[in-house]
């Protein structure tokens, strides 16, 4: 299959082409980045903005895949309250652009489409986005599906260790312990760490399987931020002591946060087999 992945620099889109080696794919990688984080697993590359139509009318006529997959999109929550027209052209916009190539898509989508009233949710529950950034992947996942071949997949607090991505919180909370400084932790909000090596494996699988529609893709274990770094201290011998528990009330954010969130994810291990693993298991094969 000839597979374009927008978005193919980043944490996710970089462990989508490291799994996707031996699978068969023909990859074209996309990113705004002069040239591309790992060349080597590419058939072509080419520097782009998904938050331009014109891109997407360059992918239909040039480069003609069979699927787009979108790792692209602007995930600082509190950046997208403060330019919501910014948000929306990249997390909602770009997504109804390559929809109407005509060409399937999978988009990647959240947790934050819930309110964290009573999570962890499944596919089932409804949604209730409480933040300009949990509206826009709202209405990215309808307008991907509104095509019958679309593939929506939600996650949440995702992590991995690639070189050039965006700082994951284990290495935030690794990198201050280590240097002997104190870390502040919240213990109010509750989510499923998620190794991005295999969420794209879980994406890999799910197209393996021809599945389209919605479904959850997360980690096994439900826990807070606090939870997560004493993990994260413990796994790597460092002094817990620091990790200090906070509410999020003590911080300065823009934007509201889903606080009882997170994903159960059955429906996706009854239809494909796949199942996460724990954070202490990512921690061992990250």
């Amino acid at each position: 299959m000839k597979i374009f992945l927008a978005g193919c620099d980043g944490l996710l889109g970089q462990n989508l082409l490291r799994t996707s080696a031996g699978l068969g794919h023909e990859m074209i990688g996309s990113s705004r980045h002069p040239a591309p984080a790992l060349p080597g697993l590419l058939s072509a590359y080419h520097a782009l903005d998904a938050a331009e139509p014109a891109t997407w009318d360059f992918v239909r006529r040039d480069v003609k895949p069979d699927l787009i997959l979108n790792a692209a999109a602007y995930t600082d929550v509190d950046g997208c309250e403060r330019d919501p027209a910014q948000c929306d052209r990249v997390n909602r916009d770009a997504v109804r652009w390559m929809v109407e190539t005509g060409i399937p898509v999978v988009q990647i989508s959240t947790d934050y489409v819930f309110d964290g009233e009573a999570g962890p949710y499944d596919e089932e529950a409804p949604v209730h986005p409480i933040s300009r950034y949990g509206r826009s992947k709202l209405e990215a996942e309808a307008i991907t599906l509104s095509s019958k071949e679309g593939l929506v997949v939600r996650t949440t607090l995702v992590w991995g260790l690639e070189k050039g991505a965006k700082k994951s919180f284990t290495e935030f909370v690794r990198e201050t312990l280590e240097a002997g400084k104190p870390v502040r932790a919240v213990t109010d909000q509750i989510g499923n760490p998620t190794l991005a090596r295999e969420l794209a494996s879980a994406v890999w699988t799910l197209l393996a399987r021809g599945r389209t529609g919605l479904y959850h893709a997360a980690g096994r274990d439900l826990m807070s931020r606090y939870e997560w770094a004493l993990q994260v201290a413990e796994f790597y011998g460092l002094d817990a002591s620091l990790v200090r528990p906070i509410d999020s009330s003590g911080l300065s954010l823009a934007a509201a946060r889903p606080m009882n969130g997170g994903l159960v994810c059955e429906k996706l291990a009854r239809d494909t087999g796949f199942r996460f693993s724990g954070l202490r298991e990512q921690l061992r094969t990250a």
